[in-house]
């Protein structure tokens, strides 16, 4: 089985990289070419045993020219620059919906032209949400726009492919222990989800050889606590 992640450099495509590799899955990673270098001697190990491949872009994540066909592909490429709308100029804000939402999509359009769906041939394409999917957050209205996007993508894509046995997933989660997640300097990281906790979610529910299809996955924090004013 052959997995394809974009946005490696992040802390959840790093435990989903992990996560797969104990499953012995073939791995390429796709990021930023500033990154790759982090994430070369992340995955030294891997690397060498062939199991992973590392793939870099120089400025959008469509330039990506896939040369195969991957079981799933992960997209968890976003920015998040939490801050007052009004504060944001045009480059911040185009910059947001390409990373998170049409760049994604192009990428989408790319793999499945390229490698239209085979009868009996199960493949995923899982996008990386939030409960910014579901609620309007003060501070983050470009953000919660991508992530509705996504929503209405998502939904879409299963309607348009529910003849075939090609998925499209939207998991979507509270803020997690991570760089991104590091940004919300008012909430106390001990109530943060782990990204090894989501990775192992998303993992199970695509690799189920069950019927069972639950396009929107849903993972909350059950207590947020906000860090003590001095």
């Amino acid at each position: 089985m052959k997995a394809i992640l974009f946005g490696a450099s992040g802390g959840l495509a790093t435990a989903l990289a992990d996560s797969l590799l104990t499953r012995a899955w073939q791995v390429d990673l796709v990021s930023r070419a500033h990154k790759s270098g982090a994430i070369q001697q992340r995955f030294s190990a891997a690397i060498k045993d062939g199991n992973v491949n590392v793939f870099t872009v120089q400025q959008a994540y469509p330039e990506f020219e896939p040369k195969q066909s991957y079981d799933v592909c992960f997209f968890t490429q976003a920015l998040f620059s939490p801050r007052p709308f009004v504060s944001m100029d045009d480059a911040a804000i185009e910059a947001e919906i390409s990373v998170g939402l049409t760049g994604q999509i192009a990428l989408t359009r790319k793999l499945l032209a390229m490698h239209p769906p085979k009868p009996e041939a199960r493949r995923d394409f899982c996008y990386v949400g939030s409960t910014s999917a579901y609620v309007g957050f003060k501070n983050s209205a470009v953000y919660c726009a991508v992530k509705h996007g996504l929503l209405g993508f998502v939904r879409a894509m299963n309607d348009e492919y529910a003849q075939t046995d090609t998925r499209f997933w939207l998991f979507s989660m509270g803020t997690m222990n991570t760089e991104m997640g590091a940004t919300l300097v008012d909430q106390a990281p001990s109530s943060f989800l782990q990204p090894e906790d989501v990775a192992q979610r998303m993992i199970a529910s695509v690799t189920s050889p069950s019927n069972l299809f639950e396009p929107e996955v849903l993972m909350r924090r059950r207590t947020i606590r906000f860090r003590e004013k001095k």
